[in-house]
């Protein structure tokens, strides 16, 4: 399938799911003095890559991630929200013959988050990363990132919902990211939908696109499935969390690469813990 089919489709499923309670802060961000906090395992596997036509590929190995994301918001006003998120990678590629590995922390994103709207059931905010490298070499093979400074603006646009008796939520946000000079910016929409079934079980699908402009500088760094300079990828998730508590709940999703260039196929799942304190 060509390459415009698969963007095509990917921004109307994204319509479509637009058309179709909040779990985490998302747009809303958090109230003064509030916190929330999400400890998040992460594992990603894949035989496969996205060739820079979109055509699909055999690797001859495979490509593991696994991957610990504590990820933090603190509300220091009642419009405004600090972000700090961190992860811990696990990287092994097999796909010279032999299983090289690498482990670190990788890029940190700090950020800040303003709620500049809220209506009835609606919330318009705008919000600010800074990306920092954690001083792992770019010489690592797997390696953590890109080991650039960089930086991304993004609009987030929430709506609570009630349908057939339960309540539910849209979260859609668009950002701009850049890196300072090499890899590529990048342009990213993203949309999250969710469901509450009972007041305690909701369902969760999220669909991401992170699209390389194709501006930056070049590095010839060697071949890598998750730090290319030029890549686009659209992804596709599908969970449910459960409120085990008013203050804490679980999260278990699955999600696949559905396109891409310059990137990694397959796909992988994860699971949360959230705490609202």
């Amino acid at each position: 399938m060509k390459r415009r089919s698969f963007v095509a489709i990917g921004f109307i499923l994204l319509i479509f799911l637009w058309s179709s309670s909040q779990a985490t802060a998302g747009a809303w961000g958090q109230k003064k003095g509030k916190f929330f906090l999400s400890l998040q395992t992460y594992y990603y596997e894949s035989s496969k890559y996205y060739n820079e036509s979109g055509n699909l590929k055999h690797r001859g190995g495979t490509f593991r991630k696994w991957e610990i994301n504590p990820y933090l918001e603190w509300g220091i006003t009642n419009k405004d929200t600090l972000i700090l998120n961190l992860f811990y990678d696990w990287l092994s590629d097999d796909v010279t013959g032999h299983t090289r590995k690498t482990q670190g922390w990788a890029d940190t994103e700090v950020g800040w988050q303003r709620r500049f709207f809220t209506g009835k059931n609606q919330v318009f905010s705008i919000q600010g990363l800074l990306i920092c490298p954690m001083g792992y070499s770019i010489r690592d093979d797997p390696r953590l990132g890109y080991g650039r400074w960089g930086g991304e603006i993004g609009a987030l646009y929430g709506r609570s919902v009630k349908f057939l008796k339960h309540y539910g939520f849209l979260d859609l946000g668009f950002g701009y990211r850049w890196y300072s000079g090499y890899p590529s910016s990048q342009i990213r929409p993203r949309l999250t939908l969710g469901y509450d079934v009972t007041k305690r079980l909701q369902v969760m699908g999220e669909g991401k696109l992170e699209y390389g402009l194709k501006d930056g500088s070049e590095r010839n760094l060697g071949r890598s499935l998750v730090a290319q300079p030029n890549y686009r990828l659209l992804k596709l998730s599908l969970g449910m969390t459960y409120r085990i508590t008013d203050t804490c709940s679980i999260l278990m999703a699955v999600y696949h690469h559905a396109w891409g260039e310059e990137t990694g196929g397959g796909g992988g799942a994860y699971g949360s813990l959230w705490f609202h304190f």
